[in-house]
């Protein structure tokens, strides 16, 4: 006799519409201060009373809070308890902390490691610059890939990657008058970085900053994240850049080699 498969068919099939309902009102929560029950109703697209049993739940939990005087609704303690414990649990967390540290507090600017996601940069960890004058890059935040440090070292060691922004993203943005919006200079862009083994974002992102960039590798030679330090153009010239661009590649290799990476076979 035949023995039937209890395998789903189907992705349709493994997913709970119910689950997927609070990880959207959750997304909402996290990108704005407070909602109301009828914004993050509308915003997720679901009708209130359904929104409004899902959030008393999350309330019961800890992963939501509710403003007694106002109704609305914000992210809990819990929530940002969760958010923490799971990045420092993390693997690349656990392997790039101390030399992020180190990083730090030898070149006195912010360290921030970043992965690829969707053509954007997200800031997964960051370490604060230890001077007065510092960018703030907090963490889940996103950048574009072409005209920032950590996307362009991405973007060198990643011809694929390449490829899809070009198919999906024609037309490079600009941001500022030194961003790199021309396909073919960027791509000389690229190949230069590829032979120093580190970016620069020379104030293309935003005006006045100014920030460097390596990738990390791991243990299939495949790059998982970049590792850049970040600095008001005031006191990273792009000449101190440059000086301290090796600096950040040796950095990167120290968390890969803590990934397995073994080296360019």
């Amino acid at each position: 006799m035949e023995r039937r498969s209890t395998l789903p068919k189907s992705e349709s099939q493994t997913r709970v519409q119910s689950v997927e309902r609070v990880f959207r009102l959750l997304e909402k929560l996290v990108m704005h201060t407070e909602m109301s029950l009828g914004q993050l109703a509308e915003e997720v697209g679901m009708h209130k009373s359904t929104a409004y049993r899902l959030l008393q739940t999350l309330i019961q939990l800890g992963y939501v809070e509710q403003n007694e005087t106002q109704g609305s609704y914000r992210i809990g303690l819990r929530m940002i308890e969760m958010g923490g414990m799971a990045i420092r649990s993390w693997p690349l967390h656990r392997a790039a902390e101390p030399i992020m540290d180190h990083l730090a507090s030898e070149l006195g600017e912010a360290v921030n490691l970043a992965i690829e996601d969707g053509l954007e940069m997200v800031y997964v960890v960051t370490v604060d610059a230890y001077q007065p004058l510092r960018m703030q890059l907090n963490v889940g935040r996103r950048a574009p890939i072409h005209c920032t440090a950590v996307g362009k070292a991405a973007l060198a060691h990643n011809p694929d990657l390449m490829r899809r922004l070009r198919d999906q993203k024609p037309v490079l943005q600009r941001f500022t008058d030194h961003t790199i919006t021309n396909w073919d200079r960027l791509q000389v862009e690229l190949d230069l970085i590829l032979a120093r083994g580190y970016a620069i974002d020379d104030e293309e992102q935003a005006e006045g900053a100014r920030c460097v960039a390596s990738p990390i590798v791991n243990h299939r030679n495949h790059v998982t994240a970049v590792l850049g330090i970040s600095a008001p153009s005031a006191h990273l010239s792009r000449e101190r850049a440059d000086e301290v661009g090796p600096r950040i590649v040796d950095a990167a290799r120290q968390i890969s080699e803590r990934l397995g990476y073994l080296g360019k076979a």
